[in-house]
């Protein structure tokens, strides 16, 4: 009986942990233990998915005196492969918790690659990183596991860590101090806020409001500046395109970052460019705009009579007095590369991106549009 049969209109989490053979998955560490937990309703079920892994390479000597699992002891245990299939039946459609998702999911998406499956975890779960639940819950403290346990008032002690009781404590800690909202109540008006403000606006995020689309008559392609052509009915496609700054949009020049959001002011996708200026980025010789996964939901939202739909952008130098100290002397490429793919992993569920960017866990950007 699957959970929601038995419990009506359940919420189905799942706690998820992983150890592995070292910290870099660039560097091809693997898993060698895999474990995820069941909660339905706020409640853990009891009901387990773990399993050690062969991961048929070295383990690191301070990633073996972490978990203490040895190359010894893993020679017989499955690939992951071999349980693969299991492992994705067990999480499918459940929220995903993890301490440090980044780093999980980062793994687990490499495992799954290798095994040959095309689909990555967050096409299967909504992941949630419980670090940043508790840095907004207690903010100022130690975010780390063990600091959770002891201010929910267990005595465990962890000495080697276990992905299996990592992820039970987890969940324990979880539901004693980081599921309750911050508030008594909340108005739907409020949740739609709160939802909303899940992901900054591009204001927030240190962009300048740079173009508009707007009027859509007929079509599914962009054109520059009016610019008209027919498919092979006759039809004329067009898109429009009105200048917030047309000197900024021919000016700005890579590495930059931009973002689209929606006629409601939500930042709804994110890119980069390394070599071109944004006007190149965006428009093609012919007047077309190349970018076809965000072009779609463009042309979705103005047909909706919700235009118009801004594109905004920054380049890296604009950007980079608002990021770390300890990250500003980095090469304008790296930071472009890192911003993009810690934003877009960051805020997965709610963009309208396809593709999923591998997140470097040595790069911060600060956090620096929180309240």
């Amino acid at each position: 009986m699957n959970a929601k049969t038995q419990y009506g209109q359940a919420r189905r989490q799942v706690f998820v942990d992983t150890e592995t053979t070292g910290l870099s998955v660039k560097s091809g560490h693997r898993i060698v233990e895999l474990a995820a937990v069941e909660a339905v309703n706020g409640k853990v079920t009891g009901k387990t998915f773990h399993t050690y892994l062969n991961p048929e390479r070295a383990i690191d000597p301070y990633a073996q005196k972490v978990h203490g699992l040895s190359s010894e002891f893993l020679a017989d245990k499955p690939r992951f492969s071999d349980i693969a299939e299991g492992f994705k039946s067990f999480v499918q459609g459940a929220e995903c918790l993890m301490h440090n998702a980044p780093f999980d999911t980062g793994f687990i998406n490499a495992e799954l690659e290798a095994a040959g499956y095309s689909e990555r975890l967050q096409e299967m779960v909504n992941i949630v990183c419980t670090v940043s639940l508790a840095k907004r819950r207690f903010p100022g403290q130690a975010a780390s596991l063990d600091s959770l346990i002891e201010r929910s008032g267990r005595s465990t002690k962890r000495r080697n860590h276990s992905a299996l009781e990592d992820a039970r404590l987890l969940a324990d800690v979880y539901f004693k101090l980081l599921s309750k909202p911050t508030v008594k109540s909340i108005s739907t008006t409020q949740a739609l806020s709160l939802h909303k403000s899940m992901v900054p606006t591009p204001q927030q995020l240190g962009l300048t409001k740079t173009l508009a689309f707007v009027n859509v008559p007929f079509g599914q392609t962009f054109f520059y500046k009016k610019r008209v052509t027919k498919d092979c009915d006759g039809n004329i496609q067009i898109i429009h395109t009105a200048h917030e700054d047309v000197h900024r949009f021919r000016r700005v020049s890579g590495p930059f970052i931009y973002a689209v959001a929606d006629s409601g002011g939500n930042t709804r996708y994110l890119g980069k460019s390394l070599e071109a200026f944004l006007y190149k980025r965006w428009i093609r010789i012919k007047g077309n705009i190349h970018h076809k996964e965000s072009r779609d939901y463009i042309i979705a939202e103005i047909l909706a009579n919700r235009s118009p739909v801004w594109l905004w952008s920054a380049s890296i130098d604009e950007l980079r007095n608002r990021l770390p100290i300890e990250v500003r002397s980095l090469d304008s490429r790296d930071i472009a590369k890192k911003l993009e793919a810690l934003w877009i992993q960051r805020w997965k569920p709610h963009l309208w991106n396809e593709k999923y960017e591998t997140v470097d866990l040595s790069f911060s950007d600060g956090e620096y549009w929180r309240p």
